[in-house]
């Protein structure tokens, strides 16, 4: 068994080497790296504040219904053109702006670059804002940080994050943050199960497969603790 257990560990060993390696790098990192504060950006963003709902709502839709078109459903959206009135119909959606009550055109720079530094409570510097009008490479070779969106603002800035703001480009909603704490955590995590794509399937085969052999690795390799372990108390009674 002891033989046998040690030719599966070394060959498994040569299998598993790298995988089992990015496993507990990716582990470190996960442990180290602070999530919320760092990652996701919240030591440098303000927290995203409610809009209120506007009293006048039924003027507005008033104004913008028909015989034809009815909204189904009404929400308010904070953006860089103040706030928003979101009126869903089935077939069509419609954003107002509250100032003046015409619909929402697609912002400016100047107006994102405004709401960027509204929102952003960190010592960094904003350095400048551009459209993203098709989806962007893929950092590391892995990490789309938009999962494949365009049409988008994008506001960077000059910290030690290198964070960067992203709103939408038909009428500057605030999207989402990210630097490159979140690259490097989110190409860790994909490399960590295995998912080089969506990054998130925990069931993908590929996964499964190198679960079985690390597995086996730990296994034959308890095998050989317990054969050296035997060898070495052995020796000492005799």
């Amino acid at each position: 068994m002891i033989k046998l257990a040690r030719k599966v560990h070394r060959i498994v060993s040569y299998l598993v080497f790298i995988q089992v390696s990015l496993w507990i790098i990716g582990g470190l990192a996960f442990a180290a790296i602070p999530f919320d504060s760092v990652v996701k950006g919240g030591a440098v963003m303000l927290p995203a504040a409610k809009p209120r709902f506007p009293d006048n709502w039924a003027d507005l839709v008033a104004q913008h219904k028909g015989d034809v078109w009815f909204p189904k459903s009404i929400s308010s959206h904070n953006s860089s053109q103040g706030l928003l009135l979101k009126l869903e119909g089935e077939f069509e959606t419609r954003w107002l702006r509250m100032s003046d009550g015409r619909r929402a055109r697609p912002p400016q720079a100047e107006s994102i670059a405004a709401y960027a530094q509204q929102l952003y409570a960190g010592s960094g510097v904003l350095v400048g804002t551009r459209f993203i009008d098709e989806p962007q490479y893929r950092y590391l070779g892995l990490v789309d940080e938009l999962y494949g969106r365009a049409n988008v603002w994008q506001a960077s800035v000059d910290d030690s994050y290198n964070t960067r703001l992203y709103f939408t480009g038909d009428n500057g909603r605030y999207l989402t943050v990210r630097n490159d704490f979140w690259v490097f955590y989110d190409a860790m995590w994909r490399l960590h199960i295995m998912d080089y794509r969506g990054g998130e399937d925990f069931n993908n085969l590929l996964l499964l497969v190198f679960a079985i052999l690390s597995t086996i690795f730990t296994i034959s390799g308890l095998i050989l603790t317990y054969g050296a372990a035997k060898r070495g108390i052995g020796r000492l009674l005799n």
